[in-house]
């Protein structure tokens, strides 16, 4: 960390003193530091990935003369003060994180409250456009964050785009960033989401009379049960292993199609095709599996200060695309009837949310969410399915400061009928630049 931060001061300083020599030498300014212009909003803006927690828009830009390179630095540092009602999840998340599948199940007397502070959510971006306005405009985005987890920034995103192609780390192209979710303080937002991040390259059409089209290639992640056999159908394999590990060979291959009439008035619908590789230790062969999903997602916005979002999830296969069951090993798991070989789980994840702009610096949100999977009692007895609620108002004190209050509600029921359920209440106090 300290050498990326020491490399960039040394570059930062290396600029500056060339551009100074430029200036004295040309007696114009080559390139220029400035307040963003509403122009260079717009191509600044395009060409920054949309995104639930919106990277705010950058309040300086370093640009040619011409407009035609620019440079900016932003980002946000907050505060966040909550309570926990009924359940201990801060202690069992991921931070301030409000995950419903990680709610206990069972909680031991004095352990159903908790009070916290986390001063540790920030994010620091860089963004670059070359040949701004033309055909061959090009554009960078690099995003580090703490996940509100350490004190240390690590990469989340980071890729560039080019003639409608995007190559990197960036959100799956799966995901309906305009429509899964109204802004939340709890960083990781409804639990039937579909939102992961993916080592991707993707191309987006331009619109056709409103009609736009994209198709990706995703790098694979998997989660599978261990391939322990239970014996419910044929005992003689009790206790052994019936299933082994292959090398995945074909990427993940997510695409949409969509209807935008206006940037709040649009449907998208979206699908994925993936394969699952594996090893038959019964048969002694390696053997593909079809995944898929589908997903029917959009907004609405008739009246201007009101926007509902709405997304609607169904496939098999695809828990590391869904919110809460991303990371379980139930995406893929042994077919009882026949050993050694697999099948995939049938899921889903639906949210529901809406945003009132009551004043130009007044916001409230809500938001209604669901994520369940089918048939992997057997192998996963702790995720059935989860609930979330969430209610928030942001108010911006100024340009450069905004505060939010939150409240929270979460279920996490087992395929045992047992159940946890959390409560948080929480505040944050959120400097951008």
């Amino acid at each position: 960390m300290k050498k990326i931060v020491f490399l960039s001061t040394v570059i930062v300083v290396l600029l500056c003193l060339g551009v100074a020599q430029l200036e004295a030498q040309e007696r114009t300014p080559i390139l220029v530091i400035e307040r963003v212009s509403q122009a260079d909003s717009l191509v600044l803006t395009k060409a920054r990935p949309h995104e639930p927690r919106q990277i705010p828009a950058p309040k300086f830009v370093l640009k040619s003369k011409n407009s035609a390179f620019m440079m900016t630095v932003g980002g946000w540092a907050n505060t966040v003060v909550g309570y926990d009602f009924k359940n201990e999840l801060y202690k069992t998340s991921a931070g301030n994180s409000f995950i419903p599948a990680d709610i206990p199940l069972t909680t031991s007397k004095g352990q159903k409250s908790d009070f916290y502070i986390n001063p540790l959510g920030g994010v620091v971006f860089f963004q670059i456009v070359g040949l701004a306005g033309t055909k061959n405009e090009i554009s960078a985005f690099i995003k580090l964050g703490t996940g509100g987890m350490t004190p240390w920034l690590g990469y989340s995103r980071i890729h560039f785009t080019w003639r409608g192609f995007t190559f990197g780390q960036k959100l799956t192209l799966m995901q309906d960033e305009y429509a899964c979710q109204p802004p939340t303080i709890d960083p990781q937002g409804p639990c039937g989401d579909i939102s992961t991040v993916a080592y991707e390259i993707n191309y987006k059409s331009k619109s056709y009379g409103g009609f736009r089209y994209a198709i990706a290639l995703d790098m694979p992640t998997y989660y599978a049960s261990s391939g322990l056999y239970k014996g419910k159908d044929y005992p003689v394999f009790d206790d052994k292993d019936v299933i082994g590990n292959a090398n995945e060979l074909i990427p993940d291959i997510p695409m949409w199609i969509e209807y935008q009439k206006s940037p709040t008035n649009r449907i998208r619908l979206t699908g994925v095709i993936r394969n699952f590789r594996y090893h038959d230790l019964v048969d002694d062969k390696v053997r593909n599996l079809l995944g898929w999903g589908t997903m029917l997602s959009g907004n609405l916005n008739f009246w201007k200060p009101l926007t509902f979002y709405a997304q609607a999830a169904y496939g098999k296969g695809i828990g590391n695309y869904l919110q809460d069951i991303a990371g379980k090993p139930i995406s893929f798991i042994p077919k009882d009837s026949e050993p050694g070989k697999m099948k995939a789980s049938p899921m889903m994840g639906l949210v529901f949310g809406a945003s009132i702009n009551a004043t130009p610096k007044l916001q409230f949100n809500a938001i209604i969410s669901e994520s369940r999977i089918w048939g992997t009692s057997e192998y996963y007895k702790d995720y059935k399915y989860t609930l979330y609620a969430c209610a928030n108002m942001f108010y911006n004190i100024t340009p450069y400061l905004q505060w939010g209050v939150e409240y929270l509600w979460g279920k996490h029921v087992s395929w045992e009928k047992t159940k946890g359920v959390d409560n948080r209440l929480q505040t944050q106090l959120q400097f951008t630049f």
